[in-house]
């Protein structure tokens, strides 16, 4: 880790929860969260908009930039996360983003092919460096962090830190983006900041990563907010699947072997068989590992008879969101899209739960005690039409997410303090996710 990181990412207490403080955390100490003498500004002049000066040393640039923030991408998991993310950073023209490539994960496939249809500017690994950059916002804490010469901002890319961490031999006891071995390198702390989607997750930190609880910053989940402020527009995202007044039936499966598709992968077909096609649509999302690992060839050639009768199969990249805010009934696993399904209210069933990758104690545990599951030997349809919330869900969102609604404002602030400058005039609010419209 460079000086540049320790100076900057040091422990700055963060652990600011709902405006109270974890261990006195949530203001910081004169001058703790700035950057040493003379760094906040680049070269003389950076920061006014004097001819030539405001392009963060670029002598091509156009837009008056003076921090460049970079996306670090491992998978497409992550950068769909970062898509949440980096919504706080819209129509500030003194914040430029690029992107890179953190090689390493078992699903990255086809990440150049996203990232040009994404039309982002990526950069290679070996320009990722503080000469280039002033934050890397990286939604999970494998891979090569420790090699960005400039602070790093870690974040869950699901529901909450809620997973052990997984690895060609399985899933061990520790907490996946909080583990010890993910956060230190050499014995130093990686991340200048490790975002937490509640309090309680500060716990998990402390016990699984003593060094890094000075690191934390509880910001809630900037996901969750943009799927409830979308809800009101739920008839719109309807419209744009096809919906129309027919029950929306939306099936959803993490990755692995316990999850719901590699223990039924079926299930989709027997519900498009079981659900009459004048009175219900039936979705298809599988996470992005599944569609990485076995290729969309694969997959929509698994998926050919269904898709003839109706199923509507949710591309990767996008669509999973509108359609979860659109969906009537939810059929899930472990993953984090029934984790959200729960906590919106979604009517749900439980197809499988792989308790063995879930950590014990999390609202993610509690939520495969709460919900009713789905039993494949009995009729379908009366399963579904009996299927109700989960009983207390809002207690479940009191649970996994610190301040509702509140994500986007506690995440610019924290990622405006590691940048140095002020926060922009405006108040930062979750945007509504896009609409999916199928092929």
């Amino acid at each position: 880790m460079s000086t540049a990181q320790q100076s900057r990412g040091g422990p700055s207490g963060r652990g600011n929860v709902d405006g109270y403080n974890v261990d006195g955390a949530g203001s910081r100490e004169p001058g703790a969260g700035s950057r040493e003498p003379g760094a906040g500004s680049r070269e003389p002049g950076a920061g006014s908009r004097e001819p030539g000066a405001g392009s963060r040393g670029d002598p091509w640039g156009t837009a008056p930039v003076r921090r460049r923030v970079l996306g670090v991408v491992r998978n497409l998991t992550a950068l769909d996360r970062l898509a949440d993310v980096l919504t706080v950073l819209a129509d500030d023209f003194r914040v430029e983003t690029r992107f890179t490539h953190a090689a390493g994960s078992e699903f990255d496939a086809d990440l150049s092919g996203h990232f040009r249809r994404a039309g982002m500017h990526v950069v290679p690994w070996a320009e990722a460096s503080g000469r280039n950059f002033d934050l890397a916002i990286s939604p999970s804490g494998n891979g090569a962090l420790h090699e960005l010469d400039v602070p790093v901002l870690t974040l869950s890319h699901g529901a909450g830190h809620h997973k052990h961490l997984p690895s060609g031999q399985g899933f061990g006891s520790e907490v996946a983006g909080l583990a010890h071995e993910q956060l230190v390198r050499n014995g130093r702390v990686v991340p200048s900041v490790v975002c937490l989607s509640h309090r309680d997750q500060f716990e998990l930190l402390a016990r699984e990563c003593p060094l890094a609880k000075d690191r934390a910053e509880v910001v809630g989940d900037p996901c969750f907010d943009r799927l409830r402020i979308s809800t009101p527009s739920r008839e719109s995202y309807r419209d744009s699947l096809g919906t129309g007044d027919r029950e929306l039936v939306l099936l959803a499966s993490t990755w692995g072997p316990r999850a719901l598709f590699g223990r039924a992968p079926e299930l989709a077909g027997e519900l498009v068989d079981a659900l009459p096609g004048r009175n219900h649509q039936v979705a298809l999302v599988l996470h992005p590992n599944v569609w990485d690992r076995h290729g969309p060839w694969q997959i929509r050639q698994w998926t050919d008879r269904a898709r003839d009768s109706g199923l509507v199969l949710v591309p990767p990249e996008h669509g999973w969101k509108a359609a979860l805010v659109a969906a009537d009934t939810v059929v899930s696993d472990h993953g984090s899209l029934g984790m959200y399904a729960a906590a919106l209210g979604k009517r749900l069933l439980l197809a499988e739960f792989g308790r063995r990758e879930v950590v014990a104690g999390t609202p993610r545990e509690e939520l495969g005690r709460r919900a009713a599951y789905l039993d494949r030997g009995l009729p379908l349809r009366e399963q579904l039409e009996r299927a109700a919330p989960v009983e207390g869900y809002a207690e479940l969102v009191s649970a996994a997410f610190a301040r509702p609604g509140g994500a986007a404002d506690a995440l610019r602030r924290v990622i405006y303090e590691q940048l140095g400058i002020t926060e922009p005039s405006w108040r930062a609010v979750a945007r509504p996710v896009d609409p999916f419209v199928p092929e």
